[in-house]
Formats: C-alpha cells, structure tokens, sequence
C-alpha cells in the first residue's frame, strides 16, 4: 500500500517538474526576444499646412519675412514646441526645442535679432533667433508663464506667470532687474508701450494695471471688465489700448487719460488674443467661439472678418503689411487673407423683456382719502353758474302775488 502510494506521489512530482520546466523554458525564450520597439514619432510638419497641433501664440518677425509659433502637443502637460516658418510659403525654417511642456508665448524683439519664448514649465528662454540657439535660461517665477514682451528698444524682456509676478530681464545678461507683485491672483498678459515708458499687464483679478517699467511704480489701473484678462495690446502709435478677456467683451483706452474709449462686443466666448493693425485702424480678435472678428478701432464697429475657424482660436496676429493675418487654434494654424475695411451693421438692441400681467395680488391698493384734507374741486367737474347781478330774477312760482296798494282819496 505504501509502495502504491509512493509511486503516486513521485509521479505527481514529476509531472510538476516537468510543468515547470516548460513554463521556465517559456519565460528563458521570452526574455531573449527583444522588446518590440516603441511607434516611431511622427515626423516634423514639413510645412505650416501640416502642422496639426495646438498654437497657443505667434509672433512675426517686423520684416515679415519669418513666423515663429509656439505651443504643443497639448495645453499643458505635453511636449512643446516653437517653430520657425519662412512667411512666404509656409515652409518649415528652423526650431527653437527645448521646452518639455506646452509653450504658451512667443515674442520677437523689434530688430529680429531676440526671440523669447515661456510656457507651463516656468522657464522664460531667451534665444538667438537667426542662430536657432538658446542664450539664457530666466528662472524665477512659480507656475507657469503666461506672456512676454520685449521692450522698444529690445534690451528689456518683461514676463507674466501664474505666481501673480511681472518680472523685468535685462536681455544682454538674463539677469533680473525688477519684479513687481502686479496682480492678487495671476497675471495673465502684459504689452509695452511704444515709447517703452509704460507697461500694461493684465490679470485674473479682472484689472489692468499700468507700471513705470524703470522704478517699477504702479502708475495707473482700469477698471470695467467683468472677468479675467487674457490679452492686452498697445496700438502702434500708442495712443490706445486694447484689451480682453473671459468676459467676451473687448475694451478700448485712451492711453493719454486711462479713459474709455470704447467696448467692442459680439464674441460668445473667451477672446484669447488681440493684435493691431500696422497703421492702428484695424484691430484683430480671436476667441474660444472660433471666430476670428475684425474691428474698425475709430468707428468702434465690427468689421467683416475672415471665416469661422473649425477649432478654438488661441492667437491671432497681423502680419506686417496688414494684407494677411495668421491664426492660432488647438488643431494648427494658417495665414488668411485679410478682407478689405467693410463696416458690418450694428447688432440689433437686444428685445426689451415683456412686463408680466399683475395679478390682483399685485395691484396697489387705492389710496385712501385723507379726512382732515378738503376735498379738491375735480377738474372735470362742471362749475355752477354764478348769478349775474343785472338779470331780473324770475318769479317763484309759490310765492303769492303782492296786494294791490288802494286808490288814493279824492278831495
């Protein structure tokens, strides 16, 4: 019996070996064969037509020869991009890689010489635009960069982040000369003033504050929008300012007093850019709504505008002759043609909302007379006539008729 069962387990065992040993084999032939390689990253857009991912922001360079673009594979968290495009056929020109997440700005300094780029890895790169080379890493803001600008003169670079800071740069060396606590909450978007001597910054706080960029003293605030800022835009002249946000509205100063000059209307979503015409006319507008809207800036109208985008429009800017606009959307990007200046007829008002019918309920009570006031002769009431002293009074029919006096007595 002990034999039997002897014989029965040392089969089992054996059979187990055996289990084993082929699933060893298995694995042993498994780990020998290579692991199938990862899918090959799809190769860079030949040219701007192709390109297919988002464009949060562009810039050209002021000849009009070069387009540099910036933005990613996502909004965020993605590997991003900047790219160099020539403006005359759209064909690609050059990269400006670096960035591990989405670039959210792009600017080109004035001589073509600088470009300067920021997005939500915090860093603000500054870059030898002709060389295609990185010159300085600017490091100092928490959370991500939402907008640059050079000054005039190219040799300030002013960034807007997330942490609510304005931070001035000095482009020779990428050293910081000044930060400016400028918004309670982000700051979202900041311009220089041609004559460099203001800086404009907008932020989530719904204002728009000016700032001396040498002492960095605030010099002024607007107050009107309803939401946050997402662009602010001087004119070329810098006579006006304009700016938007996620109030759909578009708002325009007169940059000599801080007053209002105007409220541009008609987008149904977040107007994300502004860019001005060369000759400050025309002013340029992109939302989330997909359209893209141009504005007559003295006659305060809309004017008709290239067709309505298939996606989200995340930039817009004129080209520097004004005859073509390049448009941003998270699904790329493309140059339009520019319509000629045709005033579009004002919206209609909006309908005046119906009075709903009162009930009973609602209706006021009659005013009670007041018993210690005489009453007031109704106006409409006729007046009894006076008596007119020279008319005979005539007779009362119920009064008896005098006595005749007697005949006198003859002598």
């Amino acid at each position: 019996m002990m034999g039997g069962v002897s014989k029965t387990i040392g089969s089992g065992v054996a059979a187990g070996c055996g289990v084993l040993l082929t699933c060893l084999g298995a694995l042993t032939t498994l780990a020998a064969d290579p692991a199938p390689a990862p899918p090959a990253a799809p190769a860079p857009a030949a040219n701007l037509g192709e390109c297919k991912r988002w464009v949060i922001a562009a810039d050209f360079t002021r000849d009009g020869g070069e387009l540099v673009t910036a933005g990613g594979e996502s909004l965020l968290y993605r590997p991003g991009d900047v790219v160099v495009w020539k403006a005359a056929d759209g064909s690609r020109a050059g990269d400006l890689a670096g960035h591990g997440t989405a670039v959210w700005a792009v600017r080109v300094s004035a001589d073509g010489k600088l470009a300067a780029t920021a997005g939500y890895d915090g860093i603000v790169k500054l870059w030898d635009l002709p060389a295609r080379t990185l010159k300085h890493d600017l490091k100092k803001h928490k959370g991500w960069v939402r907008s640059l600008a050079f000054s005039p003169d190219g040799t300030r670079l002013a960034s807007a982040g997330e942490d609510g800071t304005v931070i001035l740069w000095d482009t020779a060396n990428g050293s910081e000369v000044k930060s400016v606590a400028a918004h309670a909450g982000s700051a979202t978007c900041v311009a220089f003033a041609p004559g460099g001597g203001t800086l404009a910054s907008g932020g989530s706080d719904k204002l728009v504050k000016l700032w001396d960029p040498a002492s960095g003293a605030e010099k002024g605030k607007l107050e009107g929008h309803g939401d946050s800022l997402w662009a602010v835009a001087y004119s070329p002249d810098g006579s006006r300012l304009a700016t938007a946000g996620a109030d759909r509205t578009i708002r325009l100063w007169n940059a000599s007093d801080a007053k209002e000059f105007a409220t541009l209307a008609g987008h149904k979503d977040w107007v994300t850019s502004l860019s001005f015409s060369g000759d400050g006319t025309r002013l340029a507008s992109g939302s989330l709504d997909g359209a893209v809207k141009l504005w007559d800036v003295n006659a305060k109208g809309e004017q008709e505008g290239p067709e309505q985008m298939k996606s989200s429009v995340w930039s817009v800017a004129f080209a520097p002759d004004a005859k073509t606009l390049f448009v941003g959307t998270h699904a790329g990007g493309k140059v339009v043609p520019v319509p000629a200046p045709k005033l579009l007829p004002p919206p209609p008002p909006p309908p005046t909302p119906a009075e709903p019918a009162k009930t009973e309920a609602d209706k006021p009570d009659a005013p009670k007379p007041d018993a210690t006031k005489p009453d007031a002769p109704k106006p409409d009431a006729p007046k009894p006539d006076a008596p007119k002293p020279d008319a005979p009074k005539p007779a009362d029919a119920t009064t008896p008729p005098a006595p005749a006096q007697p005949a006198a007595p003859k002598s």
